[in-house]
């Protein structure tokens, strides 16, 4: 549950002639066809959780590149592109398993079961081509994906465990971008994004309100993100989860003359009660998610 919830937790069109801090701007995603546009994702996490008399306190730290290669871009600006994961490292601290390290681009094998399973699950995602329709806004109205992937995950041990299916994977690719208005906007005006995952324990949505601060001397425009999550259980699951408390801000500098987003940040706290197998521990997270253009 602890790398299905990173998983989850891992998101501009305008003239130069901007002239003043009330004018009202278009911001939109601006694509060409046959670019390739390149993320780096870093994920880090902290969980500390009680169990009984044990405090078990974990640290994550993943780092996954992505690349987008444009297809094509239509009149009105919608877009079709492949999405690609590229590579996934991954370290875990401080579990029972003491410490679990992989990265897909080192094809050996752990003598730890738990590496190997892990890593089996995202070999299979990587290179892999999703293929994504998306508006100028960042709405993400199609993902398709790989037929060959979903068999796999339908084969593996982790795909017979849940850990990922269609659904699942289409919600995470949904999330790639970052949602803007569909109208303009000036200086201190803010619009809402919705992302929900069905996960194994339920359904986790997190509703961001963002606000359009202000154009930066280099030109990018800068939106504060504050975040509010919300998980509504699932009535069947294993695992209960019971979300107590949340919080979370966060940053996206946009460039303007590029259109797309040259770097964001969000921080999120969340505390939570778990119920599994009889035992109820209390758990709380610590998670900053930064993804950044690979100029």
């Amino acid at each position: 549950m602890f790398t299905r919830i990173a998983a989850v937790l891992t998101f501009l069109a305008l003239s130069t002639q901007f002239h003043s801090a009330s004018a009202q701007l278009d911001l939109r995603w601006k694509f060409r066809a046959q670019e390739t546009i390149k993320y780096n994702v870093q994920q880090k996490m902290q969980t500390k959780m009680k169990i009984g008399d044990t405090d078990v306190n974990q640290t994550m730290d993943q780092t996954m590149n992505m690349s987008w290669h444009v297809q094509s871009s239509s009149a009105n600006g919608d877009t079709v592109m492949n999405q690609v994961v590229d590579r996934i490292f991954m370290k875990l601290q401080g579990g029972p398993a003491g410490v679990v390290e992989f990265d897909t681009g080192v094809n050996t094998k752990s003598e730890s079961p738990i590496v190997n399973s892990m890593g089996e699950m995202f070999r299979q995602i990587v290179n892999q081509k999703f293929q994504v329709t998306m508006k100028p806004t960042g709405e993400i109205t199609d993902v398709q994906v790989p037929a060959q992937l979903l068999d796999a995950l339908r084969r593996s041990a982790a795909g017979n465990a849940g850990a990922l299916d269609e659904t699942t994977l289409q919600q995470m690719m949904k999330q790639s971008a970052v949602m803007l208005p569909p109208q303009a906007v000036a200086p201190r005006m803010t619009w809402s994004s919705r992302q929900s995952v069905q996960l194994g324990f339920g359904t986790m949505t997190i509703k961001s309100e963002m606000t359009f601060v202000e154009v930066d001397a280099a030109g990018n425009a800068i939106i504060q993100v504050v975040p509010e999550i919300s998980v509504v259980p699932r009535p069947d699951a294993p695992i209960r989860m019971t979300l107590t408390s949340s919080s979370g801000h966060g940053e996206v500098v946009f460039n303007i003359d590029q259109g797309r987003v040259a770097k964001s940040q969000l921080d999120l706290d969340m505390a939570m009660t778990i119920e599994s197998n009889g035992q109820t521990f209390d758990q709380t997270i610590k998670q900053v998610t930064t993804m950044t253009l690979d100029q």
